[in-house]
């Protein structure tokens, strides 16, 4: 079997498990139109087709196996990433691997300029929404013009109003407002639980519900942070050591973006805080060697002495609750998120994790 064969293989076994008959039949049209469009564009550019052939391929693959669109070129790098030490180990050499991640990370980002097998993708991807519908300008750009240009193409007319793109902007409130809410629903761990499953559904590996399993609590933090504004990729950047899945991510991340915060030193936690605990696991219940971050919950209200906080995986219970926690009492430390928190790891480049705007 081939390389590309492989990768086939691959992604149609994702694509024929989309329920929705429409949705599967775009999965195939758009990844494998983008696939023979990225190798038209390299060959006409005089690169390797056969590795554009697999970008095209792989670049929405994240956003079809989850139904998740918000940041699928980010999220879809790192699926990938996971993919290329499984699945897929050992078809492709390092570099390789490193191209084709970066092509999917940065695809969505069409205002801007990277590396050459980046840019086939943008392009590709542009150019097979266009012709899906040449009638149509809602995929008229003037990225597609110049490929239109570059391909003897007759040259679309630029819409006179661009659509402007509704971004959420995140809030504390709503935080605490869906945490407890979810919370007081007693979501069960378990595959039967549909607000379960969608709570782990910005996990594409199919190791994903064994391994959350009975360990969610940082998981459902997520799910309720994305769903109060947040745009964050499941690994805040492609370098860092683990996942919003687990405690470790929010208190890396929380530490390196100046959000964290103890009360020792002065702070008042309040609705739509995130309190990271500190060993408040029974040693019985929990391996070995367990750094201090065993748990985590959003903040529901404070008092003097009692902080009521909603968690997922509730005591390692398996259930979301509401529960009642002393003010001092493994209590490690607090996330703040500023309301209107803008992720901005989209501006870095994938191989050299440094800022790079160069605008098309």
């Amino acid at each position: 079997m081939s390389r590309v064969e492989k990768i086939m293989q691959y992604i149609d076994d994702i694509f024929l498990n989309i329920i929705n008959s429409d949705e599967r039949k775009v999965a195939f049209i758009h990844s494998y139109g983008v696939a023979q469009c990225c190798s038209l564009l390299a060959v006409k550019r005089g690169l390797n087709s056969e590795l554009a052939f697999v970008c095209g391929l792989l670049h929405d693959v994240y956003a079809y196996k989850t139904g998740v669109r918000k940041l699928h070129s980010i999220n879809g790098a790192e699926m990938i990433r996971v993919a290329f030490k499984y699945e897929l180990k050992d078809v492709f050499t390092n570099e390789e691997q490193t191209l084709i991640k970066s092509a999917i990370f940065h695809h969505s980002d069409k205002e801007h300029i990277h590396d050459e097998y980046d840019e086939i993708l943008k392009d590709a991807d542009v150019l097979q929404h266009w012709l899906f519908d040449v009638t149509s300008d809602y995929f008229v750009c003037e990225r597609l013009i110049e490929v239109q240009k570059e391909l003897n193409l007759s040259i679309s007319k630029l819409p006179e109003h661009l659509e402007v793109k509704n971004i959420n902007s995140f809030s504390r409130i709503m935080l605490g407002n869906l945490a407890e809410e979810l919370a007081q629903k007693n979501i069960h761990g378990e595959k039967s639980d549909s607000e379960f499953m969608d709570i782990i559904k910005f996990y594409p590996e199919s190791s994903a519900f064994d391994e959350l399993q009975n360990a969610w609590c940082a998981a459902f933090v997520y799910y309720c942070a994305v769903k109060a504004g947040l745009e964050m990729p499941i690994r805040f950047e492609p370098m860092a050591n683990t996942r919003f899945a687990c405690v470790a991510a929010w208190l890396i991340w929380g530490e390196k973006n100046g959000f964290c915060f103890r009360e020792q030193d002065g702070f008042t936690p309040s609705r739509g805080d995130i309190l990271i605990y500190d060993n408040i696991i029974p040693k019985e219940n929990k391996p070995e060697n367990t750094p201090w971050y065993d748990h985590i919950g959003v903040v529901l209200s404070v008092d003097d002495k009692i902080l009521t906080v909603g968690e997922g995986n509730i005591n390692n219970n398996n259930i979301s609750g509401v529960t009642k926690r002393r003010r001092g009492e493994n209590i490690g430390c607090y996330l703040r998120i500023p309301d209107g928190y803008k992720y901005d790891g989209w501006m870095y480049d994938y191989k050299t994790q440094k800022i790079r705007m160069q605008n098309y």
